[in-house]
C-alpha cells in the first residue's frame, strides 16, 4: 500500500518559506513535500484542509518575496498525477471520542478527523497537538501515526 501523508497548514508554510517551526532556515518542509510527491507517496487533503492550504499558501506574509505561492502550484500540478493528492470532494466526519480532544488542539479537530477516517500518518509541526492525541488516548484508540515533519522525512 502506498504510504500516505497528512500534512498540516503550518508544514506547508514553512516548505514555503524554507523555515523551521522557530522561524529558523530549514529545508525539511519543503523536502518532505518534494519527497511525498516524487517517491509516489500520497498527500490526504480533505476540503476544509485543502482550503486552509489555499488560504495560507495565498497570505502575502506566507509566500517568497520573489516566487509567489510556488508551493500552492506544486499541490496543484501534484492533483494532475494519479494518487498524488486524495481527498477532495470530501470532508472528514467527527468521531466519537472528540469530545476528548483538550482545549489546546479543538482548532485542530478537523485534521484530526482526517486522519482517523482515512489511517494516514499525520504530519503537524505542532508539538502540544502531538502530546494530547497521545495524552488523550486518541493516538491508541484509532491507531494514529503522529510524526514530525522530521520523523516523516525520515520514513521516506
Amino acid at each position: 500500500m502506498t504510504p500516505r501523508f497528512i500534512l498540516d497548514e503550518n508544514v506547508v508554510i514553512l516548505a514555503q518559506q524554507g523555515l523551521d517551526e522557530r522561524g529558523n532556515p530549514s529545508p525539511v518542509c519543503a523536502d518532505l513535500v518534494q519527497q511525498i510527491i516524487e517517491i509516489c507517496h500520497t498527500i490526504v487533503v480533505d476540503d476544509v484542509l485543502w482550503d486552509k492550504f489555499d488560504e495560507q499558501l495565498n497570505r502575502p506574509g506566507h509566500q517568497l518575496a520573489q516566487a509567489g505561492p510556488v508551493l500552492l502550484r506544486v499541490l496543484c500540478n501534484a492533483l494532475a498525477t494519479a494518487d498524488k493528492v486524495d481527498g477532495l470532494g470530501h470532508t472528514a466526519s467527527s468521531f466519537n471520542e472528540e469530545g476528548a480532544m483538550p482545549r489546546g488542539s479543538i482548532d485542530d479537530t478537523y485534521i484530526v478527523r482526517l486522519a482517523v477516517e482515512s489511517g494516514a500518518t499525520l504530519v503537524p509541526t505542532d508539538g502540544p497537538l502531538r502530546d494530547d492525541l497521545r495524552d488523550s488516548g486518541i493516538q491508541d484508540r484509532y491507531g494514529l501515526t503522529v510524526v514530525s515533519p522530521d520523523e516523516a522525512l525520515e520514513m521516506l
